[in-house]
């Protein structure tokens, strides 16, 4: 198998575990959600964590990394900020505005935006497959969350507008890496990343009420390990998989794929919840892989092009 084979399947495996990942955060984040633990102290949790175990591995493995410039430290404190904690914290205040089915389209419009910056960054062609992949992407992500259901429609300009930011810097997340390229060593841009996300999101958590639920709590084990659980699997695993991923896919078709997501939260919800799954959610399913399956053929086709290329 060629190398730029390899990288392409490397690159989609990454992305793929991400996904998978991050769809199964529901389960932490509604275990401690419940325990009234607020979003901002959830996210303060799992960046706090990415940050250490980043920190601890990058000095025990490869201390030099973390040697920076200041132009790195201002792109980390940037990456942070922006990429990081404002997509957690948009988003937490666009549910509160509008349905959860819609903030999550919006915040899944992440495509677009990428699809858009790559375009002018990266010169990545704007073509007839990435455009219908996404139209039937985000019709799937609306299936999926429930957006058929107009009885639980709700809008308001402010809602609709920290959606959008939502998923524009969610973009982010995979735009900024390609903009640094090489420069810097991928596990030091999330250790001073996470770190910075973590100091930032500082301004938002409630810990008064996060140390009276430590303090009241019959069941200890059962709100650290869903804590380990959101900041090893679902953060550190999950984040650093589709950042690494970029490296070997285009920015504008990790954003895409990672939609499934959605795919794999609706079965959590399915098997752990026991909450339903509809026809209209299964179709969305359907359309969110049939998305993916259309980029794959896209793909396949430009790699053979580029194998024959390198043989002649």
């Amino acid at each position: 198998m060629d190398t730029i084979t390899k990288n392409k399947k490397k690159g989609f495996i990454l992305v793929i575990i991400a996904a998978v990942f991050w769809g199964y955060m529901g389960v932490p984040t509604r275990n401690l959600g419940n325990l009234n633990f607020d979003p901002f102290a959830i996210s303060f949790f799992r960046t706090t964590i990415a940050a250490i175990f980043y920190f601890g591995y990058c000095l025990k493995k490869k201390p030099n990394s973390l040697k920076v410039d200041s132009n790195g430290i201002i792109f980390f404190i940037i990456y942070g900020i922006f990429a990081f904690a404002l997509t957690f914290i948009s988003y937490n205040i666009s549910i509160n505005y509008v349905s959860v089915s819609i903030a999550t389209v919006l915040m899944f419009t992440c495509p677009i935006w990428v699809v858009i910056l790559s375009h002018f960054l990266f010169k990545e062609d704007i073509n007839k497959n990435k455009v219908v992949a996404i139209i039937l992407n985000l019709f799937g992500c609306f299936m999926i969350s429930k957006g058929y259901e107009f009885g639980n429609f709700s809008l308001s300009l402010k809602g609709v507008v920290f959606g959008l930011i939502s998923g524009f810097t969610f973009a982010l997340q995979g735009i900024l890496v390609k903009v640094v390229g090489e420069k810097y060593d991928k596990d030091c841009l999330l250790s001073y990343s996470f770190l910075f996300a973590s100091l930032f999101l500082i301004l938002f958590v409630d810990f008064k009420n996060t140390v009276n639920i430590f303090k009241n709590s019959n069941d200890m084990y059962f709100i650290i390990k869903n804590i380990i659980v959101i900041g090893i699997f679902n953060t550190i695993i999950a984040n650093g998989s589709y950042v690494k991923a970029v490296e070997y896919v285009e920015a504008s078709v990790c954003s895409i794929i990672v939609s499934l997501e959605l795919v794999v939260a609706a079965i959590v919800a399915y098997f752990v919840f026991n909450e339903g799954l509809e026809i209209p959610q299964t179709i969305g399913m359907v359309m969110v892989i049939g998305s993916i399956v259309i980029l794959n053929m896209k793909k396949k086709q430009k790699i053979d092009e580029e194998v024959d290329i390198s043989e002649t």
